[in-house]
């Protein structure tokens, strides 16, 4: 149905805003037509940023090529456009709502949510206003004594809660939304977008608040390609967004994702996202549908949505007893891994992959993220940040923070970068009969899988030239195969030299300058490193003398060898 749509609408230029003008105007309500045209303008964006016509929010909506649909009618005084991961679904669904007239809303508050947690404070909050009644002399012992025992409960529950919102161990509800109107300036509406938006809002409980002047105006869609195609978002809830760009014949989902440094990349969905219960409400979600009537947004209910679905919490047996990790993902009889589950269902070769093409797609796409790193390590070098005197202590979780360390580190994208490794690592150890035996039909009419498999890998080795600068601006080539091997050397850490950033060794590092202190920081670092997996839990401040003795990281050093797997 999606794409009968796609091919049956009829784009009308002249209904798109008019340049020049930045006030917004509302003249038509969303339908399965707007969202047809939204999905073919994020569909046109993600082929710019895979080709490297683009590479922010910004110059891709200004730009002819990655936006032909709406490039010749955008304002003459739209803003620069700043979008990191959380930003992006919303700059652009703002950005789009805006071209096509539409209504528009986007949350503007949050807060903790658990049943418990939200019954206490909603008693809380009418104790403390019968506290404020009554003077510090007048004041009635039964009340003091409830608004004591109420404010000690919401401290506790709000602990358990977690320190940081974006990372909440129970949930968030939204607490207020941003209702666009008539005459809205949309340059003011992108500055409101990025000031209230992170990926705290997305952090919701998947099947509660559609409903109310406060809703949720996301909601989980179950596993298929009528409900997963480009313009749908995925959450990761270890802190990341991406934007379905592109779903292939072989099921693989590629996403685009932007960065605090507002650089926005070309990716691959598989084991680096993670699931979640469905009070953290992570996974594959859309944007709900709601109507204006009057001045009053109304949402589309989730009983009323055709692709709504509760089945990447529960499975697709709808399993509500058995823990949210251990629910069966069960495809034509096969249960997979959920990452796997999505690709066999999103497949139209059902469970059939030929290792040979599978494997040069996967290590191009490894290139690719690769080379996205480059411009973010250059932005940090670029800006002088390598020059800076190192912080007494790092951040208290270096995942999740804020500030410089924010804007120009990468352990969030580098451990990203591990997890695809890995995954590839033992997909091609699958393919050749080592590990765990793959939940596909190899479809393969060679002789010599394993040699087959050493050719591609060393052509797309050599084919992957990684350029990276060194401190005194010479150009040092590293090609995919040595990428990896220095993988796990990689510096996430933007107060260190650039050969380290590379994880460089030898002759290579007589280029960097940097201090001793540094140089203690970068060795003292090599475990948290060789982490794969992200945790927002642990505290991470430490200052250098107490790093070295805090247990945070992996002490050995995962090893990914593909010489030595495929000899």
């Amino acid at each position: 149905m999606f794409k009968a749509i796609l091919l049956t609408f009829l784009v009308v230029f002249s209904q798109f805003s008019v340049a020049g003008e930045l006030n917004w105007k509302i003249s038509r309500q969303w339908d399965s037509s707007e969202e047809a045209l939204y999905s073919e303008f994020i569909q046109n964006l993600g082929v710019a940023i895979k080709n490297g016509v683009c590479s922010t929010a910004d110059n891709c909506i200004k730009n002819p090529k990655a936006n032909p649909l709406f490039y010749r009618n955008n304002p003459k005084n739209l803003k620069d456009i700043f979008a990191d991961c959380a930003d992006l679904p919303y700059i652009l669904r703002t950005y789009f709502a805006f071209m096509r007239e539409l209504p528009f809303v986007f949350p503007q508050g949050v807060t903790f949510y658990s049943p418990e947690l939200d019954r206490v404070r909603t008693a809380y909050y009418a104790a403390k206003r019968d506290y404020d009644r009554y003077s510090f002399f007048s004041r009635p012992r039964e009340v003091k004594k409830a608004y004591k025992e109420l404010k000690d409960q919401f401290e506790e529950l709000q602990k358990k809660a977690g320190k940081d919102i974006r990372y909440s161990r129970t949930g968030n509800k939204i607490t207020g939304l941003r209702r666009i109107k008539n005459g809205d300036n949309i340059n003011s509406v992108f500055d409101q977008v990025v000031n209230s938006v992170s990926t705290a809002i997305f952090r919701v409980n998947g099947g509660l608040f559609d409903k109310g002047p406060v809703f949720r105006d996301t909601y989980p869609v179950e596993v298929t390609r009528q409900a997963i195609f480009p313009g749908t978002v995925l959450y990761d809830p270890a802190g990341h967004i991406g934007i379905v760009a592109e779903v292939t014949e072989s099921g693989k989902v590629y996403l685009i994702d932007a960065h605090p440094d507002n650089s926005i990349t070309y990716i691959a969905y598989g084991e680096k996202f993670s699931r979640s219960s469905i009070n953290i409400g992570a996974g594959f979600i859309r944007f709900r549908p709601y109507r204006l009537s009057g001045s009053e947004y109304i949402p589309t209910p989730n009983s009323s949505l055709e692709d709504y679905s509760l089945e990447q919490y529960f499975g697709p047996e709808n399993d509500r007893e058995t823990s949210w990790r251990k629910v069966d993902f069960n495809f034509n009889g096969t249960s997979f891994p959920f990452t796997q589950f999505v690709r066999a269902r999103l497949s139209l070769n059902g469970l059939s992959i030929n290792p040979i093409e599978e494997a040069s797609v996967m290590f191009s796409d490894l290139c690719r993220d690769f080379e996205d790193r480059i411009a973010s390590v250059e932005k940090a070098i670029s800006d002088n940040i390598s020059q800076k005197s190192h912080p007494d202590s790092l951040p208290e979780n270096i995942y999740g923070t804020d500030g410089e360390w924010e804007t120009y580190s990468t352990p969030s994208r580098d451990a990203r970068l591990k997890a695809s490794v890995k995954e590839i690592y033992n997909t091609t150890a699958s393919f050749i009969g080592l590990g765990e035996a793959p939940n596909f039909t190899i479809d393969y009419q060679g002789s010599d899988l394993r040699t087959d498999l050493k050719k591609v890998y060393k052509n797309s080795s050599q084919k992957c030239q990684l350029k990276i600068k060194k401190s005194n601006g010479q150009v040092r080539l590293m090609n995919l195969d040595e990428a990896i091997d220095r993988l796990f050397k990689f510096s996430f850490n933007p107060y260190i030299c650039p050969e380290l950033r590379w994880g460089l060794t030898g002759d290579d590092v007589s280029t960097c300058s940097q201090d001793n202190e540094k140089w203690e920081w970068y060795r003292a670092s090599q475990a948290l490193r060789n982490q794969i997996d992200r945790d927002y839990s642990k505290f991470m401040g430490y200052s250098l003398r107490e790093l070295t003795g805090s247990g945070l990281g992996v002490e050995e050093t995962p090893d990914f060898d593909f010489h030595q797997l495929l000899e």
